[in-house]
């Protein structure tokens, strides 16, 4: 998450849609007093701080955000996120769980990797359970962010809002990125249908497919 007052923007980062990558390459960009939360040296240190203290980190909700910064900060900033096909999110998701050293306290990753296929995550209590529109929307599927930019688009929507803010057009760093074949190969008709299940809200209202 990036909170600039230099700028006036705040970015919503959605795990495994381009949020580290959006991060450094802002970075740079931003004086010292500005936040950022996460995928940075200084970022994950302040994540500790303000986890704890303000109950916001690297991955807070739009909802959640606006809590904490409040009306008059929230107002005024323009607002923005990254969203991913859901499909190809959920298998760039368990290619993360399979190389992350990081675990929760439930102890998912280490669940994840003891797993014998794709399938099996997708059917089990495992399966990514955050979608894109629980980040960005508020209790009745309103956007509480002004711009929702695509992973597929990312080069052409991330430079809509570096010019949307002033800044000039920013390269994207290849960050935490997940190895895999292309994430049609990796599902069946059933496993298909349960990512489909799972994140309606978004393939209807994102417009995305399986193709």
């Amino acid at each position: 998450m990036i909170i600039s007052h230099k700028y006036k923007l705040i970015f919503i980062h959605i795990q495994k849609c381009a949020g580290t990558s959006i991060t450094y390459a802002l970075n740079p960009y931003l004086p010292e007093d500005d936040i950022v939360l996460g995928c940075t040296p200084k970022g994950e240190k302040l994540s500790k701080i303000w986890g704890p203290t303000k109950g916001i980190y690297k991955h807070a909700t739009a909802l959640k955000a606006k809590e904490v910064l409040g009306e008059e900060i929230w107002d005024n900033y323009f607002k923005f996120s990254f969203i991913r096909n859901p499909w190809d999110l959920v298998v760039s998701t368990y290619h993360w769980w399979l190389k992350t050293s990081w675990d929760d306290d439930k102890n998912t990753g280490a669940k994840i990797r003891q797993m014998n296929s794709f399938e099996e995550y997708v059917k089990s209590p495992y399966l990514r359970s955050h979608t894109c529109s629980q980040a960005l929307m508020d209790g009745t599927q309103n956007s509480l962010v002004d711009f929702i930019g695509k992973y597929e688009s990312l080069e052409k929507d991330f430079a809509y809002v570096c010019g949307r803010v002033g800044l000039p057009n920013i390269e994207l760093p290849a960050k935490n990125i997940s190895e895999h074949k292309g994430y049609q190969e990796y599902y069946d008709q059933t496993t298909k249908e349960i990512v489909k299940k799972r994140f309606k809200w978004d393939i209807k209202n994102f417009t995305y497919s399986f193709e």
